[in-house]
């Protein structure tokens, strides 16, 4: 993948917490600096010399922040994920926190994870997540709406399709999101279907957890809603439709602009030396190698409060699954359903057996909508790319493609494989 493409892949993941970072300005800066200035140069060849001022150790984390201050107030933090990366292995792993998720804060009780930036900003937001985690993490990154909205502005905007999420529940009128917040200067008016959006229609989008107040036929006032895992999941579909659209499309002067203009936004504890490295680390990872994932929680109310309470057996699974992700594990539990697609007798079984050899525990077969395949297929959805490679590695053939599903956080992972012509079968 081009240089320029994997820039567009991490602005976009910038602008999901909230902003772009202005990793591009990071890092052209000069090798005899000691202090890296907006406007300098620095080819890319060389910025491997910088590598070693980053932490030790396999793995790198960031606690990314979108918060919602105003007017000098501390607010509470908006958007909460962690970015880790295996510089080694080149992949990544984006945990989103539900927002409403009940945590131990340290020094303070239970509450919604979002109150630690409320009572002691990146700090304690930081302290909190770490907690969480059971896990240290290196770094830190807070992001202003502001610079979200000039960050995506600058970027072009991007095309999202809307979901009709009010229109079932308003006596079937389509509707899609609509939420007025005077106070808090948030004003959400999305069409369902196809669009384009601007900066701050997309932050609309990626805030958006219930509607404005409707009355029913019998004069009765509610309001539809969505969970902090639906949220997050139109989050993670931002990140990834950006990054889709703008791959080899957006030109570096446009990258340019979004990081002068919106680094007065960001609040970071990095240092410039330490973010050109990090931008060297992440241009190497393909976004096949991106792995997103978002902490499972169940609903609870406390008095009229309503909290998100921790799965945590699930939270451990989904904790195991990032790091089988960033150490290059491929899980092989994921089920796996082999299709008849060249119609010799037993060929799907065959290979159902060979995938059995070589660790795969979930496997199915059935027989393909056609025999006239003349090349095996293995199709993934979610983040199962690594157990597609696997899986074309055991069969000895097979061309990967991503699912036309993949992208629905409804779908379950998993692996189809259409056996075609080309598969010899056990060696």
């Amino acid at each position: 993948m081009k240089s320029v493409d994997i820039l567009l892949y991490l602005m976009a993941f910038s602008v999901i917490a909230g902003g772009a970072y202005g990793l591009y300005d990071a890092a052209i800066a000069p090798l005899d600096s000691t202090r890296l200035t907006e406007g300098d140069s620095i080819a890319d060849d060389d910025m491997g010399l910088h590598a070693d001022v980053l932490p030790g150790g396999k793995i790198l984390r960031i606690v990314i922040i979108g918060a919602d201050d105003r007017d000098g107030e501390i607010g509470r933090s908006d958007t909460l994920m962690v970015a880790s990366l295996n510089p080694a292995l080149k992949k990544m792993a984006v945990l989103s926190i539900p927002r409403d998720l009940r945590v131990d804060i340290p020094g303070r009780s239970k509450d919604k994870v979002n109150a630690a930036y409320a009572y002691g900003g990146p700090d304690l937001t930081v302290a909190t997540v770490r907690q969480l985690l059971g896990q240290d993490t290196d770094f830190y990154m807070k992001i202003d709406f502001e610079g979200f909205v000039q960050a995506v502005d600058i970027l072009g905007g991007v095309d999202i399709t809307i979901p009709d999420i009010e229109g079932p529940k308003t006596n079937g009128t389509r509707r899609g999101m609509n939420y007025d917040d005077n106070w808090g200067n948030l004003h959400i008016k999305l069409e369902p279907g196809r669009q384009h959006l601007d900066g701050r229609q997309a932050l609309g989008f990626v805030r958006y957890r219930h509607s404005n107040w409707y009355r029913n036929n019998r004069g009765q006032k509610y309001r539809v809603s969505i969970s902090d895992l639906d949220r997050a999941a139109h989050q993670q579909m931002f990140l990834r439709e950006m990054a889709r659209q703008k791959l080899g499309v957006l030109q570096v002067p446009r990258l340019l602009r979004a990081g002068s203009h919106v680094m007065k936004f960001i609040d970071t504890d990095m240092s410039w030396l330490q973010t050109a490295a990090m931008l060297k680390v992440i241009r190497s990872i393909d976004p096949a190698d991106i792995h997103t994932a978002t902490v499972p929680m169940g609903d609870r109310m406390i008095g009229d409060i309503y909290y998100g309470e921790l799965r945590i057996s699930a939270f451990h699974e989904e904790l195991s699954r990032v790091d089988d992700h960033l150490f290059g594990r491929a899980r092989t539990d994921c089920p796996v359903v082999v299709y008849n697609g060249c119609g010799k007798g037993g060929i799907a079984g065959q290979a159902a057996d060979l995938l059995g050899q070589h660790g795969f525990e979930n496997v199915t077969t059935d027989n393909a909508d056609s025999f006239e395949h003349a090349t095996t297929s293995v199709e993934y959805s979610g983040p199962t790319a690594a157990i597609a490679r696997r899986a074309v590695e055991a069969l000895g053939c097979g061309k990967i493609s991503a699912s036309s599903f993949s992208d629905s956080h409804d779908q379950e992972p998993c692996i189809k494989i259409t056996i075609g012509s080309d598969f010899c079968g056990p060696q």
